[in-house]
């Protein structure tokens, strides 16, 4: 598993003013920001020359917690998974940096000291802040740098490539699941409304007065009539009519009560978490493939952002494999 890019910054950042506050105990020579080159017992791997030291790992490790898990408590059982997943996305970003700058990509300075001056913005009222400012700037500066080059560098790999109209018309034959508009189904509905607290009484006395709704449609009554006068759903002003709906936007319960109907056809009363309700189907739509020109844009879009995506995985899985990494095994 690897972290989201945005997530591998929130990551950073949050790391940073770990490493950089010192929680408030940090010795004033401390390092403001990732520490390379470190002695062996501090260091968490070493990817190819450079150094990642425990400090930093342990920094990000603390940060993704707090991100990715309620009140910062990660299950017992998920732990060494996620000191793993961290590992990676640490070793990873590493490995892009160093590829970037033997590629001569250098750091957008505007975004830089525009960040900065966001951040400071944000943290100056900070306990810590005015006594350890110098060297929090330089850490947030560095780490900044950093991101800057990744993410020009990410922009580069994942540029658009040039695509044949063959590719495009391959991509969409083999994921017609994309291109497909799902069933259809146009419902009316009658929503004699209960709060779910009442009283069995209450609920009683809507299902009786339901079935008698039904025993009038049944023998003639026009079901945008009743709607109009019974129905407490918003649908109500439009006789009932809820219009095209497709999987997932009814509650399963309906949808249930639905799925049994065939057009034209009520259905019984039926218990639902705000009242009882009845249904109409008007029409079904099978869901069917559009046709190549009328999605021939979207399938590009798709599949550009397929290969670009498919650009960048293969980049961090060369760079595994060309660059050694040895891994401080009592990290994980």
């Amino acid at each position: 598993m690897t972290l989201s890019r945005s997530g591998n910054k929130m990551i950073t950042m949050a790391a940073l003013l770990c490493l950089s506050m010192g929680l408030a105990n940090a010795e004033p020579s401390s390092p403001s920001h990732a520490v390379h080159g470190t002695g062996s017992g501090d260091v968490f791997a070493t990817v190819g020359t450079e150094k990642i030291s425990m400090r930093e790992f342990e920094a990000a490790y603390q940060a993704g917690i707090r991100k990715r898990f309620y009140h910062g408590k990660i299950p017992e059982d998920q732990l060494a998974a996620f000191r793993r997943e961290i590992s990676q996305t640490i070793i990873d970003r590493t490995l892009l940096l160093q590829e970037a700058r033997k590629r001569g990509i250098q750091a957008d300075e505007k975004f830089v000291l525009s960040e900065l001056k966001n951040y400071e913005a944000r943290y100056s009222k900070m306990k810590g802040w005015g006594e350890h400012k110098e060297q929090i700037l330089l850490g947030l500066k560095s780490a900044l740098e950093e991101q800057s080059v990744l993410d020009l560098f990410e922009a580069q790999i994942k540029s658009p490539k040039n695509l044949s109209d063959s590719q495009v018309k391959e991509f969409y034959r083999e994921n017609p699941q994309l291109f497909t508009t799902p069933e259809q189904i146009r419902v009316s509905l009658i929503l004699l409304k209960v709060d779910p607290a009442s009283s069995p009484e209450v609920w009683q006395a809507a299902q009786d007065e339901a079935k008698d709704i039904k025993s009038r449609l049944d023998n003639g009554a026009e079901f945008s009539q009743l709607a109009r006068i019974h129905s407490g759903d918003p649908s109500a002003s439009n006789g009932g009519d809820m219009g095209f709906v497709h999987s997932g936007m009814l509650s399963p319960s309906a949808q249930r009560v639905v799925d049994d109907l065939k057009a034209g056809e009520v259905s019984v009363p039926v218990s639902m978490l705000r009242g009882v309700a009845i249904f109409r189907l008007e029409e079904k739509r099978e869901k069917r493939l559009n046709e190549f020109a009328a999605v021939s844009e979207r399938a590009k879009r798709l599949l550009e952002r397929k290969v670009s995506e498919q650009a960048w995985v293969d980049l961090k899985s060369e760079l595994r494999s060309r660059v050694k990494v040895s891994i401080n095994s009592a990290a994980l």
